[in-house]
């Protein structure tokens, strides 16, 4: 039997529809199911139950991808939208926002922040009076991560300002205060208006939504158990960022396509303050090429300078990486304790590069992995 033209046509016309929307569902770049394979292998390995990733290639996002589940013994899967806690990449936010004010002169980055406003849980040591907006973005207020106990209203320095980097969520809950005394805004208002509704962080606030509660990942330990949600019903610019990763790739996206700052002013931010140490504790030897700057981490090579933060909420874990040379970054939410301990090899799978950040972290995964095998 001949087959008519119009079945020929018709034939062709369907062949053509199948091979479209095959290609439509399919990534168009090899690396990305390869990417997709590790990261299902890393969470097995690392007992992770849901993570969200967005890779950012050239200044745009080239791929976003969710992985797992928001619970572990649930079925709902994570999606695009699945809102995580941010933990510590909240302070990059705040530190774009306070730039903001320091463009329109309202904020001094040099003027000791006692000029603002005296801090009197930390007034007992005059050499408070030295912290400027400058020295807290850059790590080296002088102030402890968290005082000893977290209800006191006692907050004892424990080095004097400026002297060396000492990473400090209490000198950004200072700041955030003279912020609020500089505005006459609560923090959460200032942060919506100057950072989360202009670059359309639309899934994202810094404390707790009702709209939350239909998609949001849950914490869960080391052996994968469920644990307790914590809810901010305040703000605090050291952690209670909850947002998701489409979301926080738009503000990576900010930084490297100079959107809402001067280009000044975000070159400022993203230069050398103060010199890492090699290890986050423990260490008083300096790291050639990593520094931090205006509230992010740095490093720099002659041919290239990338920005990097990570999050730890404990049971949530989170990692940004970006080359502001190539303009390429990938940030991941993950829902475990261990969620950070394959931070490199996702950036080794995008990013790519050596980076001073992971030993400065204690994240090495092959290592780590080669001797889990070893003890098998």
């Amino acid at each position: 039997m001949t087959a008519t033209p119009l079945l020929l046509t018709f034939v062709t016309f369907f062949t053509l529809l199948v091979a479209s929307s095959q290609a439509q569902n399919q990534p168009a770049d090899p690396a990305f199911p390869q990417l997709d394979r590790a990261v299902r292998q890393l969470m097995d390995s690392a007992n992770v139950p849901g993570l969200s990733l967005a890779w950012i290639q050239k200044g745009q996002v080239s791929y976003r991808q969710a992985y797992g589940f928001t619970k572990a013994d649930s079925t709902q899967r994570v999606d695009s939208n699945t809102v995580f806690e941010a933990a510590s990449l909240t302070k990059p936010l705040f530190a774009y926002a306070v730039l903001q004010l320091v463009e329109e002169g309202r904020l001094d980055l040099d003027k000791p922040l006692v000029d603002y406003l005296p801090y009197p849980d930390v007034a007992d040591d005059e050499r408070y009076t030295k912290i400027t907006a400058r020295l807290v973005l850059s790590h080296r207020s002088g102030l402890p991560n968290w005082r000893k106990n977290r209800r006191s209203s006692q907050l004892a320095m424990v080095r004097s300002p400026g002297e060396r980097f000492g990473y400090s969520g209490e000198g950004f809950v200072y700041l955030q205060k003279v912020v609020e005394k500089i505005t006459g805004e609560p923090i959460n208002a200032f942060m919506e208006n100057r950072v989360l509704k202009p670059l359309g962080m639309a899934h994202s606030s810094f404390v707790w939504q009702p709209a939350f509660t239909a998609n949001y990942a849950q914490p869960h330990d080391e052996s994968g158990n469920v644990g307790q949600k914590y809810q901010p019903a305040q703000a605090n610019m050291a952690y209670s960022l909850h947002t998701t990763a489409p979301d926080y790739a738009r503000f990576v996206l900010a930084l490297l396509n100079v959107t809402g700052l001067k280009p000044a002013t975000v070159d400022q931010m993203l230069s050398p303050q103060s010199q890492l140490p090699t290890r986050f504790s423990g260490s008083d030897t300096l790291a050639a090429g990593s520094y931090w700057g205006l509230g992010i981490g740095l490093e720099q090579t002659p041919a290239e300078t990338y920005f990097w933060h990570w999050g730890d909420n404990g049971a949530f874990k989170c990692f940004v990486m970006a080359n502001r040379t190539r303009k390429d970054a990938v940030v991941y939410f993950a829902n475990g304790s261990n969620g950070l301990d394959f931070a490199d090899e996702i950036v080794r799978q995008t990013v790519g590069g050596q980076h001073p950040a992971f030993p400065f972290l204690g994240i090495n995964w092959r290592a780590q992995a080669g001797k889990t095998a070893k003890n098998r």
